[in-house]
């Protein structure tokens, strides 16, 4: 069964809004290789004080009703750029009350990976900034994925 995306946000945005955190399947490559698409599960949680800081994975909504989940490059007080941990060179760049949530934890078949694991701390602080070592390495991890 597929779901239109406004249809599925509109209730994700419910549950947040009521302070409820939720589980989504992931979809897409952007965010490899911490976030495995149709694999891993990610958990939304509610904006708190300190989501909006940089190396968070944030959602937002761009251009009216584009969501993405990535993560936090860059902020100043009314601008958040957004940028895939898959992307070489793509980012976002929305306004900073268009961030919706923030993901807090990700689920692996029975494995929980939260923002305090050794994985998720590597990927924030020490992913490469370079754009050639970035290809490099997403280069070799899809190459070792497909077999």
């Amino acid at each position: 069964m597929i779901i239109p995306n406004d249809v599925f946000f509109s209730h994700i945005l419910k549950e947040i809004n009521d302070g409820k955190s939720v589980r989504i399947p992931s979809k897409g490559n952007s965010m490899l290789p911490l976030i495995r698409p149709e694999v891993d599960e990610i958990e939304l949680s509610p904006i708190s004080e300190n989501s909006i800081q940089k190396g968070n994975i944030l959602l937002a909504v761009i251009n009216n009703n584009y969501y993405v989940i990535h993560r936090a490059e860059k902020i100043s007080s009314e601008k958040i750029t957004l940028r895939g941990d898959g992307n070489i060179k793509k980012r976002e760049i929305c306004p900073t009350d268009s961030v919706i949530a923030e993901v807090t934890c990700i689920y692996r078949g029975n494995k929980r990976v939260t923002k305090s694991s050794l994985i998720w701390k590597i990927m924030r602080f020490c992913w490469f900034k370079s754009p050639l070592l970035r290809r490099i390495y997403l280069g070799i991890y899809r190459r070792i994925r497909q077999k």
